[in-house]
């Protein structure tokens, strides 16, 4: 065998468990932030970061998601602000992908978010040990 082709045969033989893992590096990790208390994490672009969100949502008490109106295509970048009701503020924040999952102590809330200029705010109540899921849809034109 020709000493090079056998050189290369050997490379890339032992490159390809350092191929591997270098793929599953680029797995998505995604980290949750803790700002005054409250924890939260943000992403879902694309269907690995849903799936890792979906098996830390137990975690959470709110989880929100924001897509197009009509074309259901999701959204990120989204700016938000939790106030609880009497308007002062819990949380402010960027979702970097279209589901944010935050725990907040059980009660009432009143979340902002603003994508490209367009806010919209609906309230939330949390607690009792269940998921409270809100739905922020923007009108692309």
């Amino acid at each position: 065998m020709n000493k090079n082709l056998a050189y290369w045969i050997l490379v890339l033989g032992l490159s390809g468990p350092l191929l591997a893992h270098a793929a599953d590096s680029s797995a998505p990790i995604l980290q949750p932030v803790t700002e005054g208390g409250i924890t939260y994490v943000s992403g879902g672009n694309g269907l690995e970061e849903r799936q890792a969100l979906d098996e830390v949502a137990g975690g959470y008490n709110l989880k929100l998601v924001f897509a197009e109106q009509g074309s259901g295509a999701y959204l990120a970048d989204i700016k938000l602000l939790i106030m609880n009701m009497k308007g002062q503020k819990i949380l402010e924040a960027v979702s970097d992908g279209p589901w944010f999952f935050v725990k907040l102590a059980p009660g009432r809330y009143k979340i902002a978010a603003e994508s490209e200029g367009q806010s919209q705010a609906q309230q939330a109540k949390v607690g009792g040990g269940r998921l409270t899921q809100l739905h922020f849809y923007w009108r692309v034109e």
